[in-house]
């Protein structure tokens, strides 16, 4: 059985119509929330998207207030969603690979905390799918021996092979 590790470019297609938005709401629907994971920053990024579009106008203001309260009773509420806390540890095992792979912070961590959180399902008898469309986090996710799903690019069936896992 495979968990799904969630950062912003993906999660945001949740609540935001564009490329890969499909793929990701049959994520949504087949596998349950407590094998998604996400780390605390993203939340925070999830509102920064829909707060740029909203003043954009590239989404309505009542696209923007739907989207908020799904994504609060989806995510930033539930209970059943594994969301990962930033230690200070966390942030300093980060830094290496900001230098290796040319990532900005907030990448380093999400990639830093996927590994983690690989090493401890992978003695369960489990994997970790990191879920990104970010072209560098994809590669150094890659580079790091991580699975990886890119709703922009990766196909459903692709997908619900990893899910069936």
């Amino acid at each position: 059985m495979n968990y799904f590790f969630l950062d912003a470019s993906a999660l945001g297609k949740r609540y935001v119509v564009e490329v890969g938005t499909p793929v990701v709401n049959h994520l949504f629907n087949g596998v349950p929330k407590e094998r998604m994971i996400v780390l605390i920053l993203t939340l925070g990024e999830i509102v920064s998207i829909l707060v740029r579009r909203k003043n954009a106008k590239q989404i309505s203001k009542m696209a923007y207030q739907q989207a908020m309260v799904e994504f609060r009773a989806e995510i930033a509420e539930a209970t059943e969603l594994p969301v990962q806390a930033v230690s200070s540890d966390l942030v300093r095992t980060s830094l290496p690979l900001i230098e290796r792979y040319a990532l900005n912070a907030t990448y380093a961590l999400i990639l830093r905390c996927a590994l983690q959180v690989a090493d401890a399902v992978r003695l369960t008898g489990h994997d970790l799918v990191l879920v990104t469309s970010d072209t560098r986090l994809v590669a150094a996710a890659q580079g790091t021996g991580l699975l990886v799903w890119n709703p922009e690019r990766d196909s459903q069936e692709a997908l619900d092979a990893l899910m069936i896992v």
